[in-house]
């Protein structure tokens, strides 16, 4: 059992081995490493967990590494990069800097950020702070432009961003995740408070409240490697069958670029109940949600997200980058938070943080839902097999199984069972989705603490022999820089990039194509003639490419 070969300890002498702990120890238990072998053997990296019951630890757990080179064992003092999770603080420091009156968060980005282009001048920082903005985001964009693999730049995100030739929304009107809204509010505070984001969340957030182990992410002077801060997690992806080290972070600014442990966020924690450093008004700007423009709430704060879990309502932030996942989950009227930190990419920190909150949050939370007893077959949803896109472009493929709806999503492939008759759900690790059949041919999907997200029917039945010619060519987007070569081959549609990727794409409906976890839409000009495509992805709504030759 991997108990047997995890290094388990209460890091905190007062904590009681009662049943609570007991249960959320089993909660541990069943994880593993992707290869199927147990994953808390001492060479791995892992994780710490701890819960925080009316401002102190009730329950700590840690195991594996912090570093595979050294073998430091990960303890409460570990410090962690949070990935997204450092949006809240991105969230506090902005606050900070309009109480100073150098920021409203009704200005327009264009007077902080000049270089982004004019359809920003009715962007308001406030879009930003709620992912109102519209901004396409800067991740998607260096994917599709082959630069994933370079260490990243805040200043050259923003010269990307800045020749993006159109947004996924106009500002308010809807709303969409993306790092880049984080990344240019943490700009925002470099350019108004005239301190680097760092320096001025230490002065002004960190060093105050006592966390002494946190930080925003410092560049190396050119040609110098990063240095192994001792005490720190170096991050770890399962590669080759073994565990591998992460070069460096994907996310280095105000949307994720936050080094933290486990013990400061305590010390946040009991701040946001305080509101020693901020008072009230800071607590209620970092739970207010945003509104769109037709006056419609959504469920995001101030870095954090507002939503139930069990029927509990919940404000948290999950974080996810290469070698890294995080949570920090809080049930506010049970003052309660579970946060789980851990150092290898295949960690499910969100599931595993919310089956402990469930533990101390019994008998108050609902249980899991459970598939109704419905014979499948006999239903309407098996009609609902074929493909659906939405607005945003995105494709989702169904087809059904004797006892349930499988879907194939970007995330991979979920099965969902019958609910009641009009609607099917997940519970697949942190994978909670629910599918409501809206009429034949429209359906819902909707995650846990997003938006509901309507998808349409497409109607296509796939030729014998399909032809290709019509689409091959070279595609060149000015916005991501990257140029493809469409080629017909063996009966496929095969796209190739200049590092030397060859993708075979997937045929889905008429002129739409899945190349990955994208969908590839083309496009003709009134004589039928194919003169560009479109990628589109969550976050990244619709990317053309001109047909060049």
């Amino acid at each position: 059992m991997l108990r047997a070969l995890l290094v388990w300890g209460l890091l905190a002498s007062s904590l009681r081995a009662d049943e609570r702990s007991e249960a959320a120890n089993h909660l541990v238990d069943p994880w593993r490493s992707p290869s199927g072998s147990l994953s808390g053997v001492p060479s791995g990296p892992g994780c710490v967990i701890g819960v925080i019951e009316n401002g102190a630890f009730v329950y700590q757990a840690a195991f594996g590494q912090a570093d595979l080179d050294s073998g430091a064992p990960i303890n409460s003092a570990t410090v962690f990069n949070v990935a997204s999770l450092s949006k809240q603080f991105t969230a506090a420091a902005l606050y900070l800097v309009a109480q100073s009156g150098k920021v409203r968060l009704a200005d327009s980005v264009r007077r902080f950020l000049p270089e982004l282009p004019a359809y920003a001048e009715n962007m308001t920082v406030a879009d930003l702070l709620h992912h109102t903005s519209g901004l396409r985001d800067i991740t998607p964009l260096l994917e599709v432009g082959g630069h994933l693999n370079q260490a990243p730049d805040p200043m050259a995100s923003l010269r990307l961003l800045a020749r993006q030739s159109a947004l996924n929304f106009a500002p308010g009107s809807d709303y969409e995740y993306t790092n880049s809204d984080y990344l240019l509010l943490g700009l925002i505070v470099e350019r108004s408070s005239g301190r680097r984001l760092a320096d001025f969340a230490e002065e002004q957030i960190f060093r105050p409240l006592g966390m002494s182990h946190t930080a925003f992410h410092t560049a190396q002077p050119a040609g110098q490697p990063a240095v192994q801060t001792a005490g720190r997690a170096s991050g770890y992806m399962w590669r080759g069958g073994q565990f591998r080290r992460v070069p460096f972070p994907l996310l280095v600014a105000g949307d994720g670029g936050l080094n933290t442990s486990l013990d400061d966020l305590l010390r946040w924690d009991q701040n946001l109940y305080s509101g020693a450093l901020g008072g009230r008004a800071f607590l209620d700007f970092m739970q207010s949600r945003g509104t769109l423009a037709t006056g419609q709430r959504i469920p995001y704060a101030a870095g954090l997200i507002a939503a139930r879990y069990r029927g509990v309502p919940y404000i948290g932030h999950a974080g996810r980058a290469p070698g890294f996942r995080a949570e920090m989950i809080r049930f506010p009227s049970r003052q309660l938070t579970t946060a789980c930190l851990c150092n290898r990419g295949d960690a499910d920190a969100s599931d595993l943080a919310r089956r402990i909150a469930r533990v101390y949050l019994a008998p108050r939370v609902r249980p899991p839902p459970h598939a109704a007893d419905l014979d499948y077959p006999s239903t309407a949803f098996p009609a609902l097999d074929g493909v659906w896109e939405s607005k945003q472009g995105w494709i989702v493929r169904a087809w059904s199984s004797v006892d349930g709806l499988w879907i194939s999503l970007p995330e991979g492939d979920l099965k969902l069972q019958p609910l009641n008759r009009r609607q099917l759900f997940t519970e697949e690790g942190s994978q909670r989705l629910l599918l409501t059949e809206l009429t034949p041919d429209r359906i819902e999907l909707a995650w846990e603490g997003a938006p509901p997200v309507v998808y349409n029917r497409l109607a296509f039945k796939l030729p014998r022999k399909p032809d290709f010619s019509a689409y091959e060519g070279e595609y060149y987007s000015p916005d991501a820089d990257a140029r493809y070569r469409l080629i017909a081959q063996g009966g496929e549609l095969v796209v190739t990039t200049g590092d030397g990727w060859r993708l075979p794409v997937v045929t889905v409906g008429s002129d739409r194509f899945l190349l990955g976890p994208w969908a590839m839409r083309f496009l003709r000009d009134p004589e039928g003639a194919v003169e560009a495509l479109e990628l589109h992805r969550a976050r990244l709504w619709s990317l053309r490419f001109e047909k060049v030759r």
